[in-house]
């Protein structure tokens, strides 16, 4: 086989293994940050053939960090976009979920709902850093290096957001009779 076609192969493998393993990851931040639920999977897709023209420059250790990082600037662009189309969000839904209760469900989709609600009043630059680091899992090193910010910075983001979150989520329980959320 010549060297030109084993490397086409490689490539593919390693991209085919980056979107299993971090479709969902990407999916969920995309939808976390704003990008509608009929444009996800596309915004989705788009944040891979991005990774793909750039697959040379990504240190394998860093792909999460490296696709959620495309996967901000890909839901700004799809907020601005959505914004001129005046789209109206609908359903909010998981990915494929296994099959818990009907009563698990509905508690799932409203603490869904709160938590969307509570990140869309938060300002997308305290946004962006606390849904990659309490949702995704990434480090403070790898949210500075996706979102191009210096590392305190980061820090500094993060913990402001914590603040806003915590905030957001003592409101809720005082208006809902002082249950926490």
């Amino acid at each position: 086989m010549p060297q030109a076609r084993r490397e086409a192969i490689s490539r593919d493998e390693r991209l085919s293994a980056m979107v299993a393993a971090y479709f969902d990851p990407v999916w969920r931040s995309l939808r976390r940050l704003g990008v509608a639920d009929g444009s996800l999977d596309d915004a989705a897709q788009q944040v891979f053939m991005i990774a793909a023209r750039k697959l040379d420059t990504i240190d394998p250790p860093g792909e999460k960090a490296y696709l959620l990082g495309i996967a901000v600037r890909v839901a700004s662009d799809a907020r601005r976009s959505q914004t001129r189309r005046r789209e109206v969000s609908g359903d909010e839904t998981d990915r494929a979920d296994p099959a818990p209760s009907q009563e698990e469900l509905v508690d799932r989709k409203r603490a869904r709902e709160q938590l969307d609600r509570i990140l869309a009043a938060m300002p997308m630059d305290l946004r962006e850093p606390f849904t990659m680091f309490e949702i995704e899992g990434l480090s403070i090193p790898e949210v500075a290096t996706a979102l191009g910010i210096p590392l305190g910075t980061a820090a500094s983001r993060l913990r402001r957001a914590r603040e806003e979150f915590r905030e957001h989520v003592l409101r809720i329980g005082a208006r809902q009779g002082g249950s926490r959320v």
